[in-house]
């Protein structure tokens, strides 16, 4: 009797211990989202970049498929395995079309330094951002609005600048204000977290995703218009 009492135990605490938990799973797709991303960028610089350059018209076609899964993503995020093959394939995607970027920078004087101490900060202020708002007993529920306004502001800003570009000083202001704004962010979904249903994983996975590599682009704007 008592040796399958014990027995049951056993089986029943191994079964715990092997399932994965909410953020388990979030920081899982997380990290597979960095992987793709970079497969996909070097993917590209390394076959395709030639392509890219004779028609550059292809990475508005790559754009308009980004937007369309994240925009769809609320509609497709539960269904396995729909969702897993359209988060990857979304990472991977977003590694293509900063791919020329990444290169183009590289290939320049001076322009893999600044690609490395641009990632690097990267990892520090995310992670910082992050442990913030993970550990901190404030409440970040009320940035919500705030964020979602000034990034909106921060996309009206980017559309104006098409029709009316600015220099390096107005380039130093925005870059740095999308710093913080990214950071926030980080700090308010690592948070909220803990509100997701069980089975949006995928969401949170993506909404940390975009605030890192969004924090990434513009600490390379920022650095990139420092140096110039």
């Amino acid at each position: 009797m008592f040796e399958n009492n014990n027995k049951n135990m056993y089986t029943a605490s191994a079964k715990t211990g092997i399932e994965p938990t909410f953020y388990g799973k979030v920081m899982t797709f997380f990290a597979l989202a960095i992987f793709m991303s970079a497969c996909g960028t070097y993917v590209t610089g390394t076959y395709f970049m030639e392509y890219f350059i004779a028609a550059p018209y292809l990475m508005y076609v790559f754009f308009a498929v980004e937007l369309g899964i994240v925009f769809t993503s609320r509609m497709w995020s539960t269904k396995i395995p729909l969702n897993r093959f359209l988060f990857a394939a979304f990472a991977f995607i977003t590694g293509v079309t900063v791919a020329p970027l990444i290169y183009l920078l590289a290939a320049s004087p001076g322009g893999l330094a600044v690609l490395t101490k641009a990632l690097v900060a990267t990892g520090f202020m995310f992670s910082a951002s992050a442990l913030f708002g993970a550990t901190t007993h404030i409440d970040l529920s009320g940035m919500r609005g705030f964020l979602f306004t000034a990034l909106i502001g921060m996309i009206v800003v980017a559309i104006l600048g098409i029709f009316f570009p600015w220099g390096n000083t107005m380039e130093l202001v925005y870059s740095g204000i999308g710093i913080l704004l990214f950071s926030g962010f980080t700090a308010y979904n690592m948070q909220n977290l803990k509100r997701y249903p069980e089975d949006r994983y995928i969401d949170a996975a993506l909404s940390l995703y975009l605030d890192i590599f969004n924090m990434f682009i513009f600490i390379l704007r920022f650095m990139m218009a420092s140096r110039d």
